[in-house]
């Protein structure tokens, strides 16, 4: 049993001791922060904890930056949907509380439909806008640490 519980505990410790280099722990947080303004409400831990164990970072540090960042996941929701709208050259349908709620009443399957649209051009949105800059910022990261001959 001793054996057991010490291999489960290391199992358990292992997230929270790799990443900690300079340079993974700048990228863990770019990342968080790229996943914590997806236009997607309630699957943030989920993509982090995914991610985390996929590229070997620090789940506590993204955990940590993914709620502290929350906040601008429903700051930059509206306009990711119209960055979307722009570039499916539409405008919006539903954005308030009141609109939706009408729509809902004289038809469930195309408000559902409807709002589908709106979440797909948000998402499309954040391709756009934060996809980029995330990557260029990853990118930007990996020269300073080559150019200062540091392990990546």
């Amino acid at each position: 049993m001793q054996l057991t519980f010490q291999t489960l505990w290391q199992k358990i410790k292992l997230p929270f001791r790799q990443g900690l280099s300079r340079n993974q722990i700048a990228k863990a947080i770019i990342v968080s922060l790229l996943v914590t303004v997806l236009p997607i409400f309630g699957v943030t831990t989920i993509l982090l904890t995914f991610l985390a164990v996929k590229f070997k970072l620090n789940l506590p540090i993204m955990v940590a930056v993914g709620y502290t960042a929350t906040p601008l996941q429903y700051i930059f929701f509206i306009p990711f949907i119209h960055v979307g709208e722009t570039i499916f050259n539409t405008k919006h349908t539903l954005l308030t509380v009141i609109e939706i709620k009408n729509a809902f009443e004289s038809s469930f399957f195309h408000t559902i439909k409807q709002l589908v649209f709106e979440l797909v051009c948000g998402v499309s949105g954040w391709v756009v806008l934060a996809l980029p800059i995330a990557l260029m910022s990853i990118m930007l990261i990996n020269k300073i640490y080559i150019s200062k001959n540091e392990t990546i």
